[in-house]
């Protein structure tokens, strides 16, 4: 069972020198889960305020959990330091330096680390047992997305319409969030659409949506762009608070305890 006081994030570090802030969680001898935020969130307000260390625990795993750059106790990097490949490169690195790499982790992801795991397994098919993926839209959120008008938006200077009001509002959403590189990070990601049907993982993958998400409406679709998938909803729940829901901890956590690599 989890102890406390709960030890201070290890600091990993990216290729391009930014700091990546990565938690333990759960059960320190369990079977290893990479665990990743969603946008404007962090591993505090994701998994820990959320109650994801005990179940985790009684599950018999090891959650090992990333602040995304930009995110959390991490860095923000200025601009140009946030495209795709920097986040799928700050995988690789959590990866090697906690030496999980080869070990065939778990992954469990929520929201934008939802997407995150699924672009990373699709590339790299031999990294996770399993993927256990919450609150996945089949489009892009930030699509479309005008960084002009969301900076403007942030500065009182625009009325944000379409994605930039989007993002301007989860990136205004927590007052330990930095908007200015929440926005950039927006924005940059949004050069790299996220088109999940074109390249989907190969390992056996749960998606799960609240019932109630209006920001993830069309998850169940991906099932079919998967070879091992299966879809479940999160009864009463929408996109911001299914992540508290005890129904989505017991189904993800068994279904990557049942993938463990022993």
């Amino acid at each position: 069972m989890p102890t406390e006081p709960r030890p201070a994030p290890g600091v990993v570090v990216a290729d391009d020198g930014t700091r990546l802030a990565v938690h333990e969680l759960g059960d320190p001898a369990g079977s290893p889960v990479l665990m990743v935020h969603g946008f404007s969130s962090s591993t505090q307000r994701n998994w820990l305020d959320a109650g994801w260390d005990r179940p985790l625990a009684e599950a018999g795993l090891r959650g090992v959990a990333l602040d995304l750059r930009g995110h959390g106790s991490s860095d923000r990097p200025g601009a140009g330091h946030y495209d795709v490949s920097r986040f799928l490169g700050d995988v690789d690195a959590v990866l090697a330096a906690t030496g999980l790499a080869g070990e065939q982790p778990g992954y469990l992801g929520y929201s934008m680390g939802s997407r995150l795991g699924w672009r990373y397994a699709a590339v790299h098919p031999e990294a996770f047992s399993a993927l256990a993926l919450g609150g996945l839209p089949a489009g892009d959120p930030f699509r479309g997305l005008d960084g002009d008008l969301a900076r403007r938006a942030l500065a009182g200077e625009a009325e944000p319409t379409g994605a930039a009001a989007f993002v301007v509002r989860l990136a205004t959403a927590l007052p330990e969030n930095d908007p200015t590189a929440l926005v950039a990070l927006a924005t940059e990601v949004a050069r790299t659409p996220f088109a999940p049907a074109a390249h989907a993982p190969d390992v056996p993958t749960l998606l799960m949506t609240g019932d109630r998400d209006d920001h993830a409406p069309d998850t169940a679709s991906l099932v079919e762009a998967l070879a091992d998938g299966r879809f479940a909803p999160i009864p009463g729940r929408n996109h911001l608070n299914a992540i508290t829901s005890r129904h989505f901890k017991e189904q993800a956590l068994a279904f990557l305890a049942a993938h463990a690599r022993p």
